[in-house]
């Protein structure tokens, strides 16, 4: 999972940036079912961002490998009152409910991620049609809902896996600013 450890000092910046989180998040869910296609090739693409005038963005974690960390995420985001995005692989849904029970309690969105974090573009439309499916049930057998929102596992994508997701009443989500799982000891 991807997050930052921030110090006292970097606290008001990181406040503001993240309560900003919360009004892309709905920006976000209200593009459900569109997609956005480049007229040059005719690919079409996830959502990576949404026009409005005011100064947001969306926070969105992937939960993939291990939940040690949550607990602290979870924290960090009441203490700022902010809401996130938490794509979720379905195995990682199996082996942590648990943690997806915390996550949805505590009122965030749940995202799709896949079952198995396959590379989704080397996959047929059915194979992925299932990667969706089983990582929906999952969710939905942890928390009683089913994700809108899907992100590729490593971002890869290309026109089946953003056909398949949307045919499947998805939005597919794209990230455009990225930070790496790192943990520090801030100043």
């Amino acid at each position: 999972m991807n997050y930052w450890v921030v110090g006292k000092r970097g606290l008001i910046g990181v406040t503001a940036a993240l309560s900003i989180c919360i009004v892309a998040s709905f920006l976000a869910a209200n593009q459900l079912g569109k997609a956005v296609f480049a007229n040059a090739d005719k690919r079409v693409l996830p959502i990576y961002s949404v026009e409005t005038t005011e100064k947001t963005l969306a926070l969105g974690f992937n939960c993939a490998w291990e939940d040690d960390d949550v607990p602290q995420i979870l924290q960090i985001l009441k203490e700022n009152d902010v809401k996130a995005t938490f794509f979720m692989v379905g195995q990682w849904v199996e082996e942590y409910p648990q943690s997806v029970k915390a996550i949805y309690d505590a009122g965030h969105e749940m995202g799709n991620h896949s079952y198995s974090h396959p590379d989704m573009t080397s996959l047929s439309r059915e194979q992925i049609r299932q990667q969706i499916q089983k990582c929906d049930d999952a969710v939905e057998k942890v928390t009683g809902i089913r994700p809108k929102l899907f992100r590729a596992p490593s971002g890869a994508y290309n026109n089946s896996v953003v056909e398949t997701a949307m045919a499947m009443g998805h939005s597919a989500i794209q990230w455009d600013c990225e930070q790496s799982h790192t943990k520090s000891n801030p100043q």
